[in-house]
């Protein structure tokens, strides 16, 4: 029997993988939030996920050097010495990556560069790749304990990562993970007296920062040079133009940057901005209702100028401006939605610039999520209106937009059910293609609603300004309203003259002005709406709740998602395929491949399923991807049992239950949802966690029992190659399962990943 452990030294290991894995994850979630204040959002997704490649790298780098470390192994004993010696080194080069890594994103002026984006981000990957593969390779006997440390390390980085930025801002965030590895280096001896001053040092140091004034933390978190030095992001296109731009106002919280931005040229107007990208106006207002007149010209005005404004429900309000036109319209009872809690913070803190607009008594405001508000209301509006809601967070290619939610089909089904016999929905939209495809939505909603198709184009009223004369006018500021009942004639004359009155075109207008592909629905050219939908060149298909992907216009697939896949299978093929193929190692490069592949197909669309239940994208990502770590973590840790690691009938029958558990969730989650709806926040938490830790239990179990077979045929050289392949192999199955959900939905790729476990499940030995 190897001797490989004594109990403390099994104790310090498994804490300082647990520490090390915590602030890897918290580290890869600030990179996320640090990059997209840098990037665009399409090419967040893109580094993070292409660092994550790092794993890959320190693996096979361990692996290459295992003649130099193979002192640390031997056919009977591990000398826990040396092994705790290295996991000392490799920490503290850590703490000292990840402050190099934050520092350069921080100071230096090329950030807004993907390529170095990526290679900055890859280090802390590559060093703990490097350490995960040598500890596991170690112990391949204890896989499982060192699988639940890691784990459990990562999901208690989920919900850290979230209060942290919530909390304390960025850069106290990053000084924290910065001293989490060290804090690995305090519970592991070292000899070294040199190297004991210098993390000590370092300790103090981060420590001193953590401490400083938060005025001097807002000062620095405001003038980060990625936020403004990128001519790509708003603030940098304001200073290119000479218009002087000057940040009044960060907040840097789990959600995104927001900065409030003051132009000396431009006055009675500041700019409310999510990410760098996204912009929101705050007016000047000096709180009298009766000087809003000049509101009344807006485009966005006109939903408000027809009908009834007496209760409104406004959806994203941003800086303020839709709480203007309401206020413009005479409305008394108006609830504002914002997801973005700094955005409101922002409103309350320049409320002597803004009128104290959010503070009348008319008004109330909420920071949640639009639709998991809309879902949670049992009030009904005059109008309900929404105004460009979107921000470019990093959730564009990665996930869907939290704000995709808003337009799916369910979303306006949801709208129309709150109002009025009389009432109306408006949409302010982004521009054409926006606009088509709120029409299809609209359409197939009212179609679901028992309305015949024909009828339909009744209920729709659409309008727009021209910028722009001749062959350059562009349409800007597009409205869609959808009645709940049909636009009377009269209706649509008032409509006709409002319209008229600021300038205003009407794309279609019952009973006044009825043409384009609407119209052919009316007529009944179009007797179905698949033959609406064809109509058009872009992607204009209804989003719903299964495939909420609304700005996804292209009828192919997305060209990011397409360029992670390729740069990660190249990057595998090229990092593993010259050993795998030496060492004839197929078959264990199959079984850790899958597995990665696997674990993200499930994880990925399981917690997108729970956004809407639980009311917030970052609620769902915090705790879903906690507890289903949880639930990996313990099926880690009871892998080695006997009873669960049987050979029935030829198969491993581990795997083949994670699937059948989560095809079981496929089939009874929205069951599960609608009974439970009517819970309190607290209690729908706790039936999503245990949810998820069910799926995750059994997923939990192949990876650690792999890794001891390897141990036990005497392969242990190749853990470290297969480490490096699950972590790569998972990058690959992020973009698989977003690919697979934009064709055919979230349940299609959760199928998809429960039926590669069921493959995994035929591997009987690795």
């Amino acid at each position: 029997m190897e001797s490989y452990k004594k109990p403390n030294t099994t104790i310090t290991i498994l804490l300082s993988i647990f520490m090390i894995s915590l602030a890897l994850f918290t580290y890869q979630v600030a990179l996320t939030r640090l990059y997209s204040a840098i990037l665009s959002y399409h090419y967040v997704f893109l580094t993070t996920s292409v660092a994550i490649l790092g794993l890959g790298i320190g693996s096979v780098w361990a692996y290459r050097e295992r003649a130099r470390v193979k002192g640390i192994f031997s056919a009977d004993t591990v000398l826990q010495d040396k092994i705790m010696l290295l996991a000392h080194k490799c920490s503290f080069i850590l703490s000292c990556g990840l402050i190099a890594v934050f520092a350069l994103i921080f100071v230096q002026p090329f950030a807004d560069s993907p390529m170095i984006c990526i290679v900055l981000g890859i280090v802390p990957f590559v060093i703990a790749g490097y350490l995960y593969a040598l500890l596991f390779k170690a112990w391949p006997q204890i896989s499982g304990k060192l699988y639940f440390a890691d784990l459990i390390g990562a999901g208690a980085g989920s919900i850290i990562i979230v209060a942290l930025l919530n909390n304390m801002g960025m850069l106290k965030t990053v000084l924290l993970i910065c001293l989490l590895p060290l804090a690995v280096t305090l519970i592991l001896p070292t000899a070294n007296k040199r190297l004991r001053a210098v993390k000590y040092a370092i300790a103090i140091l981060l420590a001193v920062c953590l401490l400083m004034p938060m005025r001097y933390v807002n000062s620095i978190e405001a003038n980060f040079y990625g936020a403004f030095g990128n001519a790509g992001k708003q603030y940098g296109d304001m200073k290119r133009a000479g218009l002087a731009p000057e940040i009044v106002f960060s907040r840097w919280n789990s959600f995104s940057r927001t900065d409030l931005i003051k132009v000396d040229t431009i006055p009675g107007e500041m700019y409310l901005i999510i990410d760098g990208g996204a912009t929101a106006p705050m007016f000047e207002f000096d709180g009298n209702i009766h000087n809003l007149e000049k509101f009344k010209n807006d485009n966005g005005f006109i939903p408000f100028a027809v009908g009834d404004n007496e209760k409104t429900l406004l959806i994203g309000v941003g800086g303020g401006l839709d709480v203007l036109y309401a206020l413009a319209a005479g409305s008394k009872d108006i609830t504002a939605v914002e997801i973005n809690t700094a955005s409101i913070e922002a409103v309350k803190l320049f409320g002597d610039y803004n009128g104290n607009i959010f503070a009348k008594p008319e008004v109330r405001v909420y920071g949640e999520d639009g639709r998991g508000f809309v879902r949670n209301s049992d009030e009904r509006y005059d109008l309900i209106f929404l105004s460009i809601v979107v921000t470019n967070t990093t959730q564009g290619v990665g996930f869907a937009l939290s704000e995709n939610y808003i337009y799916t089909v369910e979303a306006m089904e949801e709208y129309l059910a709150l109002l009025n016999d009389i009432g109306r929905v408006a949409f302010v939209a982004h521009n054409q293609n926006t606009i088509n495809k709120l029409i299809a939505t609209a359409i197939q909603a009212m179609v679901n609603k028992g309305i015949p198709l024909k009828e339909t184009p009744d209920y729709l009223a659409l309008f727009f300004r021209l910028t722009g004369s001749g062959n350059d006018a562009r349409v800007f500021d597009p409205v869609i309203m959808i009645k709940g009942s049909p636009f009377s004639k009269e209706e649509s004359r008032l409509l006709e003259n409002e319209l008229s009155a600021r300038n205003a075109w009407p794309a279609y207008l019952p009973n006044a002005y009825e043409q384009g592909n609407i119209a052919k629905i009316k007529s009944g050219e179009f007797t179905s709406i698949e033959e609406f939908i064809e109509s058009y060149s872009m992607n204009v298909k209804p989003a719903i709740d299964d495939n909420p992907y609304f700005f996804n216009f292209d009828k192919k697939v997305n060209s990011g998602l397409v360029q992670i896949l390729i740069i990660s299978l190249i990057g595998s093929l090229l990092l593993f395929a010259p050993y795998a193929v030496k060492k004839k190692s197929l078959r264990p490069s199959l079984y850790f491949g899958l597995l990665g592949m696997g674990f993200m197909m499930i994880e990925i669309p399981l917690i997108q399923r729970f956004i809407l239940y639980l009311g917030h994208p970052t609620l769902a990502f915090s705790y879903i991807l906690a507890a289903m770590l949880i639930g990996c973590g313990l099926g880690g840790l009871f892998s080695s049992y006997r009873l669960f690691r049987k050979i029935i009938a030829r198969l491993y029958f581990p795997p083949i239950l994670a699937a059948l558990v989560n095809i079981v969730l496929l089939l009874s989650l929205s069951y599960i949802f609608r009974q439970t709806l009517g819970l309190g926040l607290a209690a729908k938490v706790v039936v999503a966690a245990l949810i998820a830790i069910c799926a995750g239990f059994f997923m939990g179990m192949p990876f650690p029992r792999g890794l001891a077979l390897l141990g036990e045929s005497g392969r242990r050289d190749l853990i470290p190659l297969m480490w490096g392949i699950n972590g790569t192999m998972s990058v690959v199955g992020s973009a698989v399962s977003i690919i697979l959900s934009m064709a055919f939905g979230f349940n299609a790729a959760l199928a998809a990943g429960a039926l590669i476990y069921l493959v995994i499940g035929l591997f009987r030995e690795v």
